[in-house]
């Protein structure tokens, strides 16, 4: 069976060009009519300006375009998945996502397995027809050319082959930008919620009837307690069940929105939540200030910045310290009874 190779094999002679200044012919590279245009091949600081005519020209700038329009429509169609997916399945898991976007963005790369259209009888190469193929060497397509320029440089030219090009390294963008995007897209349109479990017994929580996770219960404070879940933004019924007999407790009608944190907390009868800010350095405040969070079905959504779970912050450690400091906020939870009379509110 004969192995599929993804790039052909173009014949031509190859050319050890003399250090210092090089001539090159006036001719066309690919066709040896009189150039028109000027090429700039490049390799570390050298340069040489290769000449091809108006339509050599423009053929190599077709398969140039080719490359970039496959590149741009990868990248668009990994955009455009990663995007639009997660609103038409929302429950997709964020490994289908990227590896659907993955997929799309490589979708179009399949048209570079297809044969570009046959150059012409009087033509050498589809795209450049001189190339450099190691420090000093130049592959030439078209073999009277290369004769030439090592006629005109005291050198000689001898047969040699040469791999055609697929494309350019932006082919690579799109697949790898997929990735990326999906991620992001992923846990945008995904937002955390967590949840405490404030009864006596294991629960089982599901998302519209659908399992979402179990938790264990807790009594005190701790910033480990709880699960912490990604769930599809929007309007969702939470329901609670005993993980013992499978009886519900408790369900809620909530809305989860994109880029937010949420506090799910079943069970939480008599228990009063609140976010308790410190100040320190210049920003030391004369007494701790709360800010009570009400609510009727033990969900929240939680303000940006909470940087200390279910325990205090730090204590200030100097009332007179003359550095700029700064706010943390912590979210506090306890029975009604004992949590500061300020951070009750109206619970």
């Amino acid at each position: 069976m004969r192995r599929l190779r993804l790039s052909p094999v173009l014949m031509g002679v190859r050319v050890v060009i003399p250090p210092g200044l090089v001539v090159l012919p006036e001719e066309c590279a690919c066709c040896g009519k009189p150039a028109t245009h000027r090429d700039a091949l490049r390799q570390g600081k050298r340069s040489l300006l290769v000449g091809y005519c108006d339509e050599c020209a423009e053929h190599q700038a077709a398969s140039s375009a080719r490359a970039l329009s496959l590149s741009l429509s990868s990248l668009l169609l990994a955009l455009a998945t990663a995007a639009g997916l997660p609103l038409l399945l929302p429950r997709l898991a964020a490994s289908g996502l990227v590896l659907a976007s993955f997929l799309a963005a490589l979708l179009p790369l399949l048209f570079l397995l297809a044969p570009e259209r046959a150059v012409e009888p009087s033509h050498a190469a589809r795209a450049r027809a001189v190339i450099w193929q190691a420090e000093r060497q130049l592959w030439c397509a078209n073999a009277r050319y290369g004769e030439r320029v090592a006629e005109l440089n005291g050198t000689r030219a001898e047969p040699a082959s040469a791999r055609a090009a697929l494309g350019s390294p932006w082919l690579c963008a799109g697949p790898l930008i997929a990735v990326g995007a999906a991620l992001l897209s992923y846990f945008v349109y995904h937002p955390l919620l967590r949840i405490i479990n404030l009864g006596s017994a294991r629960i089982d929580v599901a998302v519209d009837g659908a399992y979402l996770a179990s938790v264990d219960a807790t009594s005190n404070e701790s910033p480990s307690a709880g699960a912490l879940v990604r769930v599809p933004a929007g309007e969702h019924v939470l329901s609670v069940s005993s993980a013992v007999d499978g009886a519900l407790l408790e369900r809620a009608l909530v809305e989860l929105r994109s880029g937010s944190i949420h506090l799910f907390a079943p069970g939480a009868a008599g228990i009063c939540f609140w976010l308790e800010t410190t100040g320190y350095g210049q920003e030391q405040l004369a007494k701790l200030s709360y800010q009570p969070l009400g609510s009727d079905t033990h969900f929240w959504v939680l303000p940006d910045g909470i940087d200390t779970w279910f325990a205090e912050n730090p204590a200030p450690a100097d009332a007179h310290s003359r550095s700029s400091g700064g706010l943390l906020t912590a979210l506090r939870q306890a029975p009604c009874a004992d949590a500061p009379p300020e951070a009750r509110g109206s619970q």
